[in-house]
């Protein structure tokens, strides 16, 4: 008797559980990498500003121990180039920043 009254509470509870709503989703950071000085870098997702899909022309920021790096990625002769705050620049998939590769792909793949 008491296995079976504590088996319907339990699946009474289960089907409570299902039924509530889902939790908003809220944008958060991503992790993007580590810099060559050995700071994280995170993508803020909120700040990915899309100007075109064909070719894909984009802004965002990145955070990375407090400071905040603006990013701008856009095509030249055909290809994915990006350009910092910081000054550097060049092509994307170049293996000079694998944080710009990898903001590339993940706006490319979720955008």
């Amino acid at each position: 008797m008491v296995k079976r009254l504590f088996s319907a509470v339990m699946l009474a509870a289960a089907l409570l559980f299902m039924a509530a709503p889902a939790a908003p989703a809220e944008a958060s950071d991503y992790y993007m990498g580590t810099y060559s000085d050995g700071t994280h870098a995170y993508l803020i997702t909120q700040s990915v500003s899309i100007s075109s899909r064909s070719p894909y022309t984009f802004r965002c920021t990145v955070k990375n121990a407090g400071n905040y790096l603006y990013y701008s990625f856009y095509p030249s002769n055909g290809s994915p180039y990006y350009r910092n705050s910081e000054g550097y620049h060049g092509y994307v998939f170049g293996g000079a920043s694998p944080v710009a590769a990898n903001i590339y792909r993940f706006v490319v793949n979720n955008y």
